[in-house]
């Protein structure tokens, strides 16, 4: 099962294959492949397909042949099942790379163990010096480890994580303090809430969105006190206002 916030969309390619549909199957169409994107297939009762087409008896009788032909046997698509396949790999790309600097780190932390010397007299440490160091080292550790779990998990909930750079993101996540860590996993759900409300079909990478620091200004313009300053129109929501200022703070740092 995917369970992805995004699918890709080639728009001249989609295009061209639906020239044919009229409205309300272009309609029933893209609830059916976002369906199947995000769990790998489509149900094999057709009366199920129908109601996530969000269509009637009626419609699906008159509509079912023309989607079929959009389909393989079964309700099966290529395209996306070749597009499922590519982001899986890239998913374990990204776990593996997590697992390196994990494994990296913790080979950094045994190095330091084993060479650390007495400052004084430059001999090995003595045997409750060395549990000591230890049990600084397995804390250092643990650490690391935590702060690449919290990363990996940030990591996965970014709309274009697919695609982005993860040791880019990764160094700019260790160079931010332990409260800029902190603030951007709170932040961010209503950060994507916010651009999805802009109806926006961009997205800033990972890496800029830390590099830039993009959360504070979502922050900022999300504040009470900014929005009574900011004198939306009367015509705007509020989401709608938040949506602009979002926009043009982006810009601003572009």
């Amino acid at each position: 099962m995917s369970n992805r916030a995004w699918m890709p969309l080639h728009i001249a390619d989609y295009l061209s294959d639906t020239g044919h549909l009229t409205a309300a199957e272009h309609g029933a169409y893209l609830l059916m492949i976002m369906h199947y994107w995000q769990n790998g297939g489509l149900p094999d009762n057709e009366r199920l397909i129908a109601r996530i087409a969000r269509l009637t008896a009626d419609q699906w009788e008159e509509s079912r042949e023309v989607l079929a032909m959009l389909f393989g046997p079964g309700w099966t698509h290529k395209r996306i099942d070749a597009e499922l396949s590519k982001a899986d790999e890239i998913i374990e790309k990204r776990r593996a790379a997590a697992g390196a600097r994990y494994n990296k780190s913790k080979s950094n932390a045994n190095a330091e163990q084993v060479q650390s010397k007495c400052s004084d007299t430059g001999a090995s440490p003595l045997t409750d010096n060395l549990s000591t160091s230890s049990l600084h080292s397995e804390a250092d550790q643990k650490k690391r480890e935590r702060e690449d779990s919290v990363f990996q998990s940030w990591f996965e909930t970014w709309p274009t994580f697919a695609s982005d750079d993860a040791d880019k993101a990764y160094a700019v996540w260790v160079s931010l303090s332990e409260d800029d860590r902190s603030a951007v996993v709170a932040s961010t759900p209503s950060y994507i809430a916010t651009v999805k409300a802009s109806k926006r079909d961009t997205w800033a990478s990972a890496e800029k969105y830390l590099a830039k620091r993009l959360w504070t200004r979502a922050k900022a313009r999300a504040s009470p006190d900014t929005f009574a300053v900011g004198q939306p129109s009367r015509h705007q929501t509020r989401e709608e206002y938040l949506a602009a200022e979002l926009r043009r703070s982006e810009r601003s740092f572009q």
